[in-house]
Formats: C-alpha cells, structure tokens, sequence
C-alpha cells in the first residue's frame, strides 16, 4: 500500500517507501535500508506515544524481538523504544502470507504441510526458550519466504512470567485462533501450541476447524465443541489432535512438536540422501492459469524451497542445538 499524506517518509536511518500494515500499537511500513535493503519497520501510533502503559508495552515488543533469533522469526536489526517517535526495524520477510496462499490455492499439499508445521514448531521453540509467548501466531503471520516460513508480528508477545500485560478484561489474540484459556484471560506457552494446531488444520483444510459463523458460536466451539482436523494427513493427526486439548497440560510444548516432526522427518521411508531432491520432487507442476482445479496447486517452487530448506536446515542442525537456527538473510 502507499503511504498516506499523513505518514513519515523516514524513520531513523531508514527511508520508508510504503505501508505493509497496521495494527492496534503501531504502523508497518516497507523501509530501506543505508545499504539499499529491504527492511520493515514498525512505529508506534503518534496518538499512543505519549501513553505511558502502550509506551512500555512496546518496550516489551522490542526486548521480546531481540531475545528471538531463530531460522524461522524475523530477527532484529534495531530499535529504539525512547525516542519521541518509538520504532523496531526487522528483516523484511518476503514473500506471500500462509493466509494469503490459502485463499489462492485453497489449502497446503500434504508434504509441504509437514515442512510447514515443522518450520512453525522451530519457531515456537525459539520464542518459548527466550521467556516469551507469541500469543498471536494464525495464517496471516506466517510469511512464506524462499528460505522457508517465517513467524511475524510480535506485535503481543510477552514474557512468560508477567502479568497485567492488558487492561482487566481484554482478550488478547485473533477470533478462530484462540486458546480457551486464552479466552478466559490465563493464557500461557501452551496457548501457542493450541494456535499451531488451528493453524496446521487450517492450512491441510484451507478452513478453520472450528468452523465460521459469529463470535459467540466460534468461541463456544473453542471452549466445548470438537475440532474438524478430519483433512489433516494421519501422519500429522495425532499431534494436531494433541495440540488442540482443551487443557492445556494435555498439551505437548513446542521443543515435544519438534522432536516428534523431525523423528518421523528422519525416518528412511521420508528422508532419502538426497532430501532436497526428494522433497522436490513431490511438488507437482503447477497446472497453467486456465487449467481446472487449479485451486488446489501447491505453491509451487517456493513453497518446494520452503520444504527442503526446513528438512535440509533440521537434519544438519547439530545435537543439543534444536532452538538455534541459521541467521535470517540480511537486510
């Protein structure tokens, strides 16, 4: 989107050349870099500068941001929570949101549904091993990038040992995605791995698995009603299943998802020795524009990348090192 009459066109060192988004805290906006790269950068709305509680929660953004440094989460390239006008520069992850690629093509092809599920797992494991909650994670902050899927918008996470982080009452997070703790206003880590699994069977079905329909109808499924993950493969089920518990103790954590995602990753049957040729091959050729059926093409060549580069990057991670990651690409 362009920017409007009423938006900076430099923030810091950075020159802003457009707007990528907004939210309740502040403006993204597509920056450049001194060196000409790509950047997103994240302000904080002028009418909530002055406001000392949206002040410190931005803070907390920004130190929440620099604590995460995974393969799969945007990384920090600096910030500054002091200054009259606060802003958080990221990597500007490109490429089509998870959301985005739904509506397109309908859902996610079984193979390349694991690879996404595992890339989200090794972001939660890096978000929950530096302290803090994502509390937000849905299709639409899934970047689908060249190098893999990236978790965006830490716009609401926080420290796992805080609290009062919202006004009594608020409900923090996106209707259909929601934890039922996180309904009642107890939210922890494990609401998260209850978002992945809305997200996994959202993605394999291409709709929610608490179905559609008003608020009240959504939430009370969430709180009482069965989850639809009938189109998640049987390979992915049971921990889709397990993620969905309604208590969240039930629940396995985020490093459990990953240990079970790349055991079955590691087996002979899925894993050849030469990976990125298998998992590439399993992405058919997309069909021409005109083609019937044609909503339920997988995404292609990036997505084919995002698979091999998430198996690829999970089977060469070194023992007792599963939450680092590679660094993101620059700029």
């Amino acid at each position: 989107m362009p920017l409007r009459p009423d938006d900076p066109t430099r923030i810091g060192h950075y020159r802003l050349t457009a707007r990528l988004g907004s939210g309740g805290m502040g403006v993204v906006y597509l920056g450049v870099a001194w060196d000409g790269s790509p950047v997103a950068v994240k302000v904080l709305r002028p009418e909530l500068a002055g406001d000392q509680e949206f002040r410190r929660r931005f803070g907390r953004e920004v130190a929440s941001l620099v604590r995460v440094k995974g393969a799969y989460t945007v990384r920090v390239i600096e910030a500054d929570s002091q200054s009259s006008t606060p802003f958080v520069v990221t990597e500007y992850a490109q490429g089509p949101s998870l959301s985005e690629h739904i509506d397109k093509y309908g859902s996610v092809e079984p193979d390349m549904l694991h690879a996404l599920a595992t890339g989200l797992a090794e972001a939660l494991t890096v978000i929950h091993a530096a302290g803090i909650m994502h509390r937000d994670l849905k299709p639409s902050n899934i970047i689908l990038t060249d190098v893999g899927p990236k978790v965006i918008d830490f716009g609401i996470a926080r420290r796992q040992d805080t609290t009062g982080m919202t006004k009594t009452g608020m409900v923090v997070g996106s209707m259909g995605f929601m934890a039922p703790e996180q309904i009642s206003g107890r939210p922890g880590p494990a609401a998260d791995i209850f978002a992945w699994g809305v997200t996994v069977a959202y993605a394999a079905a291409g709709r929610s698995p608490f179905g559609a329909g008003n608020a009240h109808s959504i939430l009370y499924r969430i709180m009482y009603g069965d989850a639809d993950i009938a189109a998640v493969p049987d390979s992915l089920r049971p921990l889709v299943e397990s993620a969905l518990a309604k208590d969240p103790q039930s629940r396995p954590t985020a490093p459990q998802l990953l240990d079970r995602l790349t055991s079955a990753a590691r087996r002979p049957e899925r894993i050849a020795d030469a990976p990125t040729q298998v998992i590439s091959s399993q992405a058919p050729a997309a069909p021409a524009p005109d083609a019937p059926g044609n909503k339920k093409v997988p995404i292609g060549h990036r997505i084919a990348t995002m698979a091999a580069s998430a198996i690829v990057a999970i089977r060469r991670r070194r023992p007792g090192r599963r939450a680092a990651g590679p660094p993101g690409p620059k700029g």
